[in-house]
């Protein structure tokens, strides 16, 4: 099938528009050269020199690449990029570095880290122009969407890197006891916070636990707290440098948790406490959330220096060395632009030296001498649902309807013609998805799917059709198939509408209706998804989380509910080994594998443009958008 009905008239006019926007901002400014050759219409942009080909499958990890060039031949070829997963597996996220705990545990350590000597970068402010934030706020509890504007202020004990490993931040070291349930971490000594509002200690850590507490905390991983924290104990005293967090069940993976890509930063408490910020159980005052609002404090690279509302965050380095990176650029800008085309005008002229631009976009920006920088791992997980999938006692739940059979959403994924979305939408560069929470870096991976996705999931209309009237459908059936904006992937809709086509072309009835991301939510946690289905992207993270939110009956909005998920999953809950954990992850996947419980597509990588006059290398996983600021390489 083409795309032509759907896909191709959207983006020629996006492009006409583009075009004539670049034209008529450039006439008033200057422009770096051009590259040496401008790709075709159509075809990628070419990958950095020398890179080799990308694998078929996600079982080699390869180094990550950094950026791509601009095509030196008049008619490039195809690009293959590196693949874009870390060469580093784990994620430090099971039990204490990934190991079983003892009794008698011994500690992760890690080596002390050395501030750098700061660079002279040809000019001295970074801007970036991305996409809206999802609750426009500098404070953390704006949630995991928003760790992108939020991660140059805040450190967390425990750094999720430019690779996705949890590794050591203001924790050089942490253990577990032998069943999960205390873990001790010691602090870094002299991190100092911003303005001079005094050293990271001990009590710092206990009031940020409160403030991941709170009742306006927008991230679902707040109500999860309240419920797994009993307590923190601080052994050497509030100004030492020791905590216990003592919970109320097991949780080997506290590291991931702890870690900077939830919204565990550290806060001051001093800065709060004088400023008026008090905490009535897990309320915070008004003095306190405009505090954290237009005030925030940190320990990061950069702090806060100014934010104006949906328009930009400012910052710049603290007046003191910091004690892990001084950034190349002593400022650093984010500006928040909604339209891709304005995105691409900013950073042709010079506005701005990077963009979050779509992939049907780059070409533009690429004519004009920029580069396209890909992720270092897949940041992007795109994969399906199908609605009404919930317990057989739900009153919701009905036996009758065509997605609760498992059959039928045999047919479905089979209807799908991943390979096209990959070459269409990705340029190739996507992995493929074997199951919606599992990937090789992580737990409870199950090698045997690469050899038997292809007869299970493979494309073949055909056959999904003779599974349709297999399960009693030989004319198909009407369904409701829901599309919503995702951050990072422009190009959502377009994949939701080949998808409905794809659908289509084996006799199912779809009445597509894009939405906002607001009216689905509404919709999921009321359950009224029956005979619905739609897309989703999730982050690039350890399955756990994903099972919860997905699986789980006690989620607050599961997509695919059973008795067998309920079971496990609530099992590894309490699972106190590694070798436990990871045997019932991969219980969970083998079975949402075999009753196709989802429609896994495709681990997708971010992608963004620099201005290489500006940047050298920008090293970051792109996970929730462009981040790792502090380690961007600057032009000298």
């Amino acid at each position: 099938m083409t795309l032509s009905r759907i896909s191709l008239p959207r983006w020629l006019v996006l492009s006409v528009i583009v075009v004539s926007l670049v034209a008529l901002v450039a006439c008033g400014a200057s422009a770096p050269e051009p590259a040496p050759a401008v790709p075709a219409a159509g075809e990628a942009p070419a990958a950095a020199s020398a890179a080799p080909s990308q694998p078929a499958q996600p079982a080699q990890p390869a180094e990550p690449m950094t950026r791509s060039e601009p095509a030196a031949a008049p008619e490039p070829a195809q690009p293959e990029p590196q693949a874009t997963v870390s060469a580093v597996v784990g994620q430090g996220a099971i039990g204490v570095g990934a190991k079983e705990a003892t009794a008698t545990p011994a500690p992760t350590a890690v080596p002390a880290a050395v501030a750098e000597t700061p660079a002279e970068p040809a000019i001295s402010q970074l801007r970036v122009s991305r996409g809206p934030t999802t609750r426009d706020l500098a404070d953390p509890i704006a949630g995991r969407g928003d760790l992108p504007v939020i991660l140059p202020m805040f450190e967390g004990l425990v750094q999720f890197d430019q690779y996705t490993d949890s590794v050591s931040m203001l924790a050089p070291e942490w253990s577990a006891n032998d069943d999960f349930t205390v873990w001790t971490f010691k602090l870094r000594e002299g991190v100092q916070f911003h303005k001079d509002w005094g050293e990271m200690t001990a009590k710092d850590v206990e009031h940020t636990m409160w403030q991941e507490r709170r009742n306006d905390h927008f991230d679902g991983r707040a109500a999860t707290w309240r419920d797994l924290l009993r307590e923190v104990v601080m052994p050497d005293g509030p100004e030492g440098h020791v905590v216990e967090l003592h919970l109320n069940k097991p949780e080997p993976i506290m590291t991931t948790y702890m870690s900077t890509n939830y919204t565990t930063v550290i806060r001051s408490k001093d800065h709060w406490d004088a400023n008026g910020g008090v905490m009535t159980g897990f309320e915070a005052n008004d003095a306190g959330i405009k505090l954290m609002a237009n005030d925030p404090i940190g320990t990061g690279p950069y702090q806060f220096a100014e934010h104006a509302e949906a328009q930009y965050l400012r910052y710049e380095q603290p007046a003191v060395t910091h004690w892990r990176k001084t950034p190349d650029f002593p400022e650093l800008r984010i500006n928040f632009v909604a339209e891709p085309s304005t995105q691409l005008a900013q950073l042709v002229t010079g506005e701005v030296h990077a963009a979050e631009i779509p992939r049907d976009l780059q070409v533009g920006a690429l004519s004009r001498g920029m580069v396209v920088v890909l992720g270092t791992t897949p940041a992007i997980r795109l994969v399906g649902f199908f609605g009404g999938n919930y317990l057989p006692d739900n009153p919701n739940f009905d036996a009758s309807e065509p997605m609760t059979i498992p059959l039928v959403r045999e047919a479905m994924n089979r209807a799908i013609d991943r390979q096209e979305i990959n070459d269409v939408f990705f340029n190739g560069r996507a992995e493929l998805m074997m199951q919606t929470h599992s990937h090789a870096k992580f737990p409870g991976w199950q090698p045997s799917w690469l050899d038997t996705f292809e007869a299970d999931y493979g494309y073949d209309p055909e056959k999904a059709k003779a599974q349709l009237a297999e399960a009693g459908f030989p004319e198909g059936f009407e369904i409701t198939q829901l599309s919503y904006p995702r951050p990072g992937l422009p190009e959502m809709l377009d994949i939701a509408e080949l998808v409905a086509d794809y659908w289509r072309e084996i006799g199912i009835e779809v009445d597509f209706q894009p939405v906002e991301t607001a009216v689905y939510s509404s919709k999921l946690r009321a359950k009224e998804v029956n005979n619905t289905a739609w897309l989703h992207t999730g982050s690039f993270t350890e399955p756990t989380r994903a099972i919860f939110v997905y699986h789980y009956s006690g989620a607050r909005s599961p997509r695919y509910e059973s008795p067998f998920f309920t079971e496990k999953y609530e099992a590894l809950e309490i699972a106190a080994t590694t070798e436990e954990r990871d045997d019932l992850i991969r219980e969970m996947g083998e079975n949402c594998y075999e009753v196709y419980c989802s429609i896994p597509l495709h681990w997708v990588p971010f992608e963004f443009m620099i201005n290489p006059e500006i940047i050298e290398e920008w090293l970051t996983p792109g996970v929730f958008g462009v981040r790792d600021f502090e380690y961007v390489k600057a032009v000298k």
